[in-house]
């Protein structure tokens, strides 16, 4: 700490390789709006992704061969998350137009997701990425996880 500042180091490297497959796991999570039927565990899978996409930046970290320092998995494991978050968000934005529009009744409409879900999706994924980047190099730590 310098002159009351953490540091941290932004993983470029890293999140290239452990972004592609958290953003595809997170395109799919949103596709599950597709159907109305499957709402609730859409919302569900809109938490999931944000924490898989920073547990799998440090599975992908360690897998390269270093262990990044705390804060350094906190900080990527959350950029991580939120872009997760707002994959889903879009996917899900899309996607729910279309089964919303199946199932609208003449003039009457409703939206499941809209704009200010998707600025959710992507605070709440931030979040979410920094404790699953968090939750995983605690438990590896501990020797939980080897």
């Amino acid at each position: 700490m310098q002159g009351g500042q953490m540091q941290f180091k932004l993983d470029q490297a890293g999140l290239m390789k452990a972004g592609p497959v958290a953003l595809i796991v997170a395109a799919v999570c949103g596709l599950a709006w597709i159907s109305i039927g499957l709402w609730g565990i859409a919302g569900l899978l809109g938490y999931l992704a944000p924490i898989f996409a920073g547990v799998w930046y440090i599975m992908t970290a360690r897998k390269s061969g270093s262990m990044p320092a705390q804060m350094d998995g906190l900080v990527n494991g959350a950029i991580l998350g939120a872009v997760a978050g707002l994959v889903y968000g879009v996917v899900a934005l899309i996607v729910s137009g279309i089964a919303v529009s199946s199932a609208s009744f003449g003039l009457l409409t409703f939206s499941a997701y809209g704009v200010g879900s998707l600025i959710t999706s992507v605070i709440v994924g931030a979040i979410l990425g920094a404790v699953g980047a968090f939750g995983y190099s605690f438990l590896v730590q501990q020797g939980t996880i080897k």
